[in-house]
């Protein structure tokens, strides 16, 4: 028997539908787990050294509570990946795609809410307008994940 691409997307996405459908909320110690081992060193290899003014910046997670920071991050993830299209195609791209995959895999879709509509994110145009905004959102996500540890240290 031959499988095909779309016969074992299809097997993949109902195997992890299958893995969430049980879960009624998200695998905090997990989560946090993978993002100290994986993630964060990701992040530490990309040497974020740009001087991009940040103080005028909102909160980009305001909220306290786990939930919230956590869709926080799933949001900024996803409307990142509609800016970067169907392709990976630089090392800032990959520990956002990790964020997202690990969210996804350790939460119930129903806990995160609804998903981002590629349609509704406004598209950056031009190279360095794209990697500065990708360095910007590395960043607030840098300081939502310190938010959500924090949190999860507080709640327990």
């Amino acid at each position: 028997m031959c499988l095909t691409g779309t016969l074992l997307r299809s097997i993949l996405l109902v195997l992890l539908l299958a893995d969430a459908c049980g879960k009624r909320r998200c695998n905090y110690r997990e989560i946090l787990g993978s993002y100290r081992e994986v993630i964060f060193v990701e992040l530490q290899n990309l040497n974020l050294t740009g001087s991009f003014n940040t103080s005028k910046v909102r909160d980009p997670c305001p909220s306290g509570k786990t939930r919230r920071i956590l869709v926080s991050i799933y949001g900024m993830t996803q409307q990142m990946r509609c800016q970067m299209g169907a392709k990976q195609t630089s090392n800032l791209e990959k520990p956002l795609v990790s964020m997202e995959q690990l969210i996804v895999h350790n939460c119930s879709p129903d806990y995160l809410g609804k998903k981002v509509s590629c349609s509704a994110v406004q598209k950056i145009r031009g190279k360095k307008r794209k990697r500065i905004r990708l360095i910007k959102v590395i960043k607030a996500l840098i300081t939502c994940w310190q938010k959500l540890q924090s949190a999860s240290m507080l709640s327990k």
